[in-house]
């Protein structure tokens, strides 16, 4: 106990970086509670390590408390905005430029099924194309390949 209290400020900021590491690494960033703290305990340590902070419980706490409360306020949502970040470029698939022949006529409102690699898929596009007509596959959603006539 006497080595944490002749080396608070050390370890201070060896705990901060230790929340850091598993708020990243571990958790994968998903939760921010870790973070703060994470952040206001190297800023504590940093500031027992400059003697602006005594060394004693309640003025370390109170530090941390405050940090914490400031990186929270401040950091919340551009951290919050971050994480709901989503990816939104098309990914290329193999199924993108095959061809077929449509077995059934197919317009904007309607559609038709095509077996591929043992799935049904609901063959669709935004105009008019007639049965027997050679089409390409232009996009894919979950279930679906949008065709153009070839």
């Amino acid at each position: 106990m006497e080595l944490i209290a002749n080396s608070a400020g050390e370890s201070l900021v060896t705990l901060g970086l230790l929340l850091l590491i598993i708020e990243v690494a571990v958790l994968g960033f998903s939760t921010f509670i870790l973070t703060f703290v994470g952040l206001a305990l190297v800023v504590a340590g940093s500031l027992v390590l400059t003697s602006l902070v005594p060394v004693q419980l309640m003025p370390i706490v109170l530090t941390i408390a405050i940090f914490t409360t400031i990186f929270a306020a401040i950091l919340w949502k551009p951290l919050k905005r971050f994480q709901n970040r989503q990816d939104t470029h098309k990914v290329k698939n193999d199924f993108i430029g095959m061809e077929f022949v449509l077995d059934k006529e197919i317009d904007a409102t309607s559609s038709a099924t095509h077996k591929l690699s043992g799935i049904d898929w609901q063959v669709k596009a935004k105009q008019a194309i007639p049965a027997g007509t050679k089409v390409v596959v232009t996009d894919t959603e979950v279930g679906e390949l949008w065709v153009e006539p070839a």
